[in-house]
C-alpha cells in the first residue's frame, strides 16, 4: 500500500501542472493606477491620467514616457504637489512635467543614466520647493509619489522603483527609497490602491462581470503565465482601466483611490524598444 502511494505521488510530480497567472505585486498609492506585466522578452505598461489638485479637483497629466533609447518611465501617486488653497503665495512641483522635460531632452540616454538623472532632476526641484515649506500635519513623512523605470540590464528585464516621502520638518529633504527587481515572465505589478484590478482578475461581483468577460481578462486567465505576450497584457490593462474609471469602479473605490482617463499603453522589448499603444 505504501509503495503504491509513493508511486502515485512520484507520477503526479512528473505531470506539469497548469500554471495560472501569478498573484499581482501591489505598491499602494491613492492617486493613479500603473500596471506593468513582464514577458519573456520585455514589458507591457499602462497608466491612467489622473492628477489631484489642492482644491480636490482631478485634472489630467501624462504619466507614461519613453525613457532614454530603450527604457520606459511611469509615475505613481501624487504627481502635482501644490500649496494649499488660501496660501498667500501658491507654488507647485509638477513631477510629470519635470519628467517630460527631461526625457524630451535626453532621447539617447542609456537605462542606468536615464533612471539616475531623471530622479536627480525630480529630487532637486522637489527639495527646492520643500526648503521653505513645512510638510504639514499628517503629511509629514508620508509617501507622496513614485518613479518607476523599466529597462534591461545584460538583456534581462529590470524594474527600478524610486519612492519619495515627505520630510518630517521644514527645510529637510524628502526621503527617497529605491528598490530594484528582476521580474520573471508572468509577473504583474499594480501601482495604486484601487480595488478594481482584483475584481477584474478574480472577483465574483456581478457589477464587474462585463469587464471580466472582455477578451483581455479572459485570455489572461486561460494562458499559462510564462506564455503571456505584451499584447495579452495590454488587453488586460485596457479592461482594468475601463473598469476602474466606470461608475461601478468609482463606487467601489470611493475615496480610497483616484483613477481617471486618459489612459496610456506601451510595450517595451529589447528588440523593438519602446512602442506607444495610445
Amino acid at each position: 500500500m505504501q509503495r503504491a502511494l509513493f508511486l502515485l505521488i512520484f507520477l503526479c510530480a512528473l505531470v506539469p501542472a497548469h500554471e495560472g497567472p501569478s498573484l499581482p505585486r501591489v505598491v499602494p498609492a491613492k492617486v493613479g493606477l500603473i500596471l506593468i506585466g513582464t514577458t519573456e522578452n520585455g514589458f507591457a505598461i499602462a497608466s491612467d491620467g489622473s492628477s489631484l489638485n489642492a482644491d480636490g479637483r482631478v485634472s489630467q497629466e501624462q504619466k507614461l514616457f519613453q525613457l532614454g533609447k530603450n527604457s520606459a518611465l511611469a509615475l505613481t501617486g501624487t504627481v502635482s504637489i501644490q500649496d494649499p488653497i488660501g496660501a498667500r503665495v501658491r507654488g507647485e512641483v509638477n513631477v510629470a512635467r519635470i519628467a517630460a522635460a527631461w526625457v524630451a531632452a535626453h532621447e539617447s540616454a542609456d537605462f542606468a543614466t536615464a533612471n539616475r538623472e531623471v530622479n536627480a532632476a525630480i529630487a532637486a526641484e522637489l527639495n527646492k520647493f520643500l526648503a521653505s515649506r513645512p510638510p504639514g500635519g499628517a503629511n509629514a513623512g508620508a509617501f507622496k509619489f513614485g518613479v518607476v523605470a523599466a529597462g534591461f540590464s545584460a538583456g534581462k528585464p529590470v524594474l527600478i522603483t524610486t519612492k519619495y516621502f515627505m520630510p518630517l520638518a521644514k527645510g529637510k529633504h524628502a526621503r527617497v527609497e529605491q528598490t530594484r527587481a528582476a521580474p520573471q515572465p508572468g509577473d504583474l505589478w499594480l501601482f495604486g490602491s484601487s480595488a478594481v484590478p482584483e475584481e477584474v482578475l478574480s472577483g465574483k461581483s456581478e457589477a464587474f462581470s462585463t469587464f471580466r468577460g472582455l477578451p483581455g481578462p479572459k485570455e489572461f486567465r486561460a494562458i499559462e503565465k510564462s506564455r503571456l505576450t505584451t499584447h495579452d497584457y495590454v488587453g488586460l490593462f485596457d479592461a482594468i482601466l475601463q473598469a476602474a474609471e466606470s461608475n461601478q469602479g468609482h463606487k467601489l473605490d470611493a475615496r480610497r483611490a483616484i483613477v481617471a482617463a486618459p489612459n496610456s499603453f506601451a510595450t517595451l522589448t529589447a528588440e523593438s524598444g519602446y512602442i506607444s499603444m495610445h
